[in-house]
């Protein structure tokens, strides 16, 4: 079902944005990168709304490709002699435009991403991903590539079916249905809402926890299950409507998801070091690996954001990741003292 939605977007990718429809294999993941921002033409009746921010920083080797972050929603401004039809109508193409060039870009990460794991992960590494970022032969960019592309591909049918449904009227479900929408089509309202969710989902947690985190390092497997539903709960792992007093989730479920974002950190944290640290990633990357490390972000300024994510690299020199999913960033602070 997958493959048969992506050779669906073909058809759409026939002039995409970014014009890489005639770019040989060996030259697409290159162009990907050279790609920095979109430019989208816009009158001064015109107001540019956006996760993506215009990128300063040009190293290219830390900062995921722009393609794989939703691109720029320029939303018009109604005029006042506009006629309510008339608004409604350019807005709803704004957001076809939106979605048409997410759209694009899963499919153009897709091929990029393809020509990646041909080449290095199943030539080089025995299709290891860990063994890749081990040895060296993967950017951070390459990483996030292909952990985003993946992620992305595997929400192409739901949402085509929920386009293919709602239409015009996508912008308004979509916040509800975040799971279900690839990255790249995130509206703005649509990831600040999931993101303040998120957090107080996450301060409420934290509230309830009355287990103390282990002082050693007992591994995923050694997590009580309040632990586990307070991790699962602090990274967004799960739904919040799981029926909790029916065993639910599965604590086999938890494990599997826990050590799949594990294993995913220890390698992205590798990176991120090795590939010119925090200093010099764009600050939509900064936000979104603080999501993923289960940190606040909202309501921090720029140095607030990078100063999180230095104190987590900081702390993972001398913690067990568990302690640091347990404990909030202020216990790290006091005991580093």
């Amino acid at each position: 079902m997958i493959t048969s939605s992506l050779c669906g977007l073909r058809a759409a990718s026939k002039s995409p944005i970014l014009h890489l429809h005639n770019v040989k294999p060996h030259q697409h993941l290159h162009s990907l990168r050279r790609r920095q921002v979109f430019h989208p033409i816009y009158s001064a009746q015109t107001r540019l709304s956006s996760t993506t921010a215009t990128r300063i920083n040009h190293n290219l080797r830390i900062n995921g490709p722009v393609t794989t972050l939703p691109p720029p929603l320029v939303l018009p401004v109604r005029a006042p002699d506009q006629s309510l039809v008339s608004y409604l109508y350019r807005l709803g193409r704004a957001y076809l435009a939106f979605y048409k060039t997410g759209l694009k870009n899963v499919w153009h990460n897709y091929k990029a991403a393809r020509t990646l794991r041909r080449t290095v992960l199943d030539a080089k590494c025995g299709g290891s991903l860990q063994r890749a970022v081990r040895d060296g032969l993967l950017t951070r960019s390459d990483f996030q590539l292909l952990v985003r592309s993946r992620r992305d591909v595997k929400r192409i049918p739901l949402f085509a079916l929920i386009f293919m449904a709602c239409g015009e009227f996508t912008p308004l479900v979509v916040p509800f249905l975040t799971a279900a929408v690839p990255g790249t089509c995130h509206i703005p309202k649509q990831v600040r809402g999931a993101r303040e969710k998120l957090e107080r989902r996450r301060k409420a947690s934290f509230r309830e926890l009355v287990v103390a985190p282990p002082t050693e390092d007992v591994g995923v497997g050694g997590l009580k299950r309040e632990q586990l539903l307070h991790v699962g709960r602090s990274l967004g792992l799960h739904s919040a409507w799981w029926p909790q007093a029916l065993g639910l989730p599965p604590n086999g479920l938890l494990k599997a998801r826990i050590r799949a974002r594990a294993e995913y950190l220890d390698m992205d944290d590798h990176l991120i070091e090795s590939d010119g640290g925090v200093g010099e990633m764009e600050l939509e990357e900064v936000r979104l690996a603080l999501e993923e490390r289960g940190l606040d972000l909202l309501g921090k300024n720029d140095q607030q954001l990078k100063g999180s994510l230095k104190s987590w690299l900081k702390a993972r020199a001398n913690r067990p990741l568990a302690t640091l999913f347990l404990t909030r960033p202020s216990v790290w602070a006091r005991t580093d003292k």
